[in-house]
Parts: structure tokens; C-alpha cells; sequence
């Protein structure tokens, strides 16, 4: 994985969910961007990225915290339990994620309105 941006591709809900099953690695890093980005269902993309967000690859784990700021982007809001998550992604050991937390973190500030850093 590179830190250079390239649009990932979107196979839809079920080709995450078969990945997530199989532990595809590098399908899951640009996967989950791909689906907080254009998953039409809140509640599908809101799952992937909370199941995904405790994973053992720190580039899956970042990116799906990450797409809790691209969701407080595309919807406007965070669900129970989002700003736990994201917090935790501040004292994470892997300087990818707490990167990514920081930035879902101003995303969700500015888009929906709460405040998630810690203090």
C-alpha cells in the first residue's frame, strides 16, 4: 500500500464481505475507502468499517476508520458508538492510524457537527 491517492474501485457490498470472510488484505486496504466513498447503504458501509476497524493489518484498520469521516461527509452523521472508535485510532501504535483518526475526526467535525478528538 502507498500513500499516494488512487480511486479505488467499488465491486459492491458482497465482494467486501467475501473479502472480509477470506482476510484479503489488499483487497480489504482500498476496499473499505471504496465503500464508505460510494456504498449507497449508510448501514452497510457503517458496518464494514466497524467490523474492519479492529483489524489486525494497521492499513485496513486506518482506512476503515477513515471512512467514518468519508460517512459524516456523504450523510451528515455518526452512529452510537463511531466516536469511541475513532478515539481509540488516536493512540493506536501505527502512526497510519492515527493519521486516519485525525483526519475522520476533522471530517466529522466539520460535517456533522461533534467534536470526537480526545481531549
Amino acid at each position: 500500500m502507498t500513500d499516494v491517492y488512487d480511486d479505488p474501485t467499488y465491486d459492491g457490498p458482497q465482494a467486501l464481505w467475501a473479502a472480509i470472510a477470506r482476510d484479503d488484505v489488499a483487497h480489504l486496504q482500498s476496499g473499505i475507502v471504496a465503500a464508505a466513498l460510494n456504498e449507497a447503504d449508510y448501514a452497510a458501509a457503517h458496518r464494514m468499517c466497524v467490523v474492519l476497524s479492529g483489524h489486525r493489518d494497521e492499513h485496513v484498520r486506518g482506512n476503515a476508520i477513515l471512512g467514518f469521516g468519508h460517512l459524516a461527509r456523504r450523510i451528515g452523521e455518526v452512529s452510537p458508538g463511531d466516536e469511541r472508535i475513532v478515539r481509540a485510532g488516536f493512540f493506536d501504535a501505527s502512526g497510519h492510524v492515527r493519521g486516519h483518526a485525525r483526519s475522520a475526526a476533522d471530517d466529522i467535525r466539520m460535517f456533522a457537527g461533534l467534536d470526537v478528538a480526545p481531549r
